[in-house]
């Protein structure tokens, strides 16, 4: 039995040397949890990142159910961070809003809506998220992950009162409009023009219908800009009508109708925000016209082609931008 310890030397050094049993550490190196022995730990993330912040609607009419907020806060190696959501009316910084969410699980996903007591007024209105983790970091913002998003509230919908008849002379297409309320617009061509004649006015007869807007002579290539401040609410092209044209949502509440652009003219895309005399198209004759350049513009209150929305007669406006 004088052998007896050298074996059982000789037997732990082979256990030691052979495969792991299931369950323990085999040949490839890794541990049952899948981490291999020797590799480093990942790096907790320095700051939080906003994967994803969005906002629906983006565009309300005061009065309106507040929006909804989608959010996911991502911060590898920490499992929760405190966030809470800040709305700020623009211009300007100072707060009308907060919603304080407590602590969120990072890679979750949360659906919040802004708070009911919110009234928001007729506006731009940006929407924050602003996040801290346990060490007291805060939110990384980038271009890619901004941690912000955007919303502009409409003045409340009106449907106008229907045209009194005035015995003895034409019925007018609608009543005479009142000036916009965004104050004085910018003209919205920017270089030489002229209105035109009779049949270049609002109302004037066409086949099937009436002349809806205002045509304004100018020289094909003129640019084309934003009476006011808004939103790209449609560009498109209509080979057999409108031509190439753009639809301007704008902060005043109505919306703004620019057609017979220039072929491929328009620098601007669907759901950009402009500023009042930021270019739009160029003119143009596409579409169905008389060959002759000019842009056909429309104002519309409501909305364009909206339930209840009503084109009126540019023309008084017009005047009064151009001063003539």
């Amino acid at each position: 039995m004088r052998f007896a310890p050298l074996v059982a030397v000789l037997l732990a050094l082979v256990a030691l040397t052979a495969p792991a049993a299931a369950g323990g550490a085999g040949s490839s190196g890794l541990r049952s949890g899948g981490a291999a022995f020797g590799d480093p730990l990942p790096v907790p993330d320095k700051r939080p990142v906003a994967s994803r912040l969005t906002v629906t609607p983006r565009v309300i009419t005061a009065g309106d159910p507040t929006p909804v907020v989608r959010l996911r806060v991502r911060q590898r190696g920490v499992v929760r961070v405190r966030a809470r959501i800040v709305v700020v009316r623009l211009p300007g910084s100072r707060p009308v809003a907060r919603k304080s969410l407590g602590r969120v699980r990072t890679g979750q996903a949360l659906k919040v809506r802004l708070p009911k007591a919110l009234m928001l007024q007729t506006g731009r209105y940006v929407v924050r998220l602003h996040v801290k983790d346990p060490r007291g970091r805060t939110l990384r913002r980038s271009a890619g992950h901004p941690g912000r998003a955007r919303i502009v509230v409409r003045r409340p919908k009106t449907v106008p009162a229907p045209p009194p008849v005035l015995p003895g002379g034409p019925t007018p297409l609608v009543p005479e409009p009142a000036a916009s309320p965004g104050g004085p617009g910018v003209f919205p061509i920017a270089g030489a023009f002229d209105f035109g004649e009779a049949g270049a006015r609002f109302g004037a007869g066409r086949t099937g219908h009436v002349h809806e807007g205002q045509d304004i002579m100018a020289a094909a290539g003129t640019p084309i800009v934003a009476p006011y401040a808004g939103t790209i609410s449609a560009t498109s092209y209509q080979s057999g009508g409108a031509g190439e044209y753009v639809v301007l949502d704008a902060t005043d509440g109505r919306d703004y109708f620019f057609a017979h652009s220039l072929r491929r003219s328009t620098v601007v895309a669907e759901g950009a925000a402009v500023s009042a005399g930021q270019p739009l198209c160029q003119v143009g004759a596409t579409g169905t016209t008389s060959g002759a350049p000019h842009l056909h513009f429309e104002i519309w209150q409501v909305g364009w082609r909206a339930p209840g929305g009503t084109p009126i007669d540019p023309l008084p406006e017009l005047r009064a931008w151009s001063g003539r």
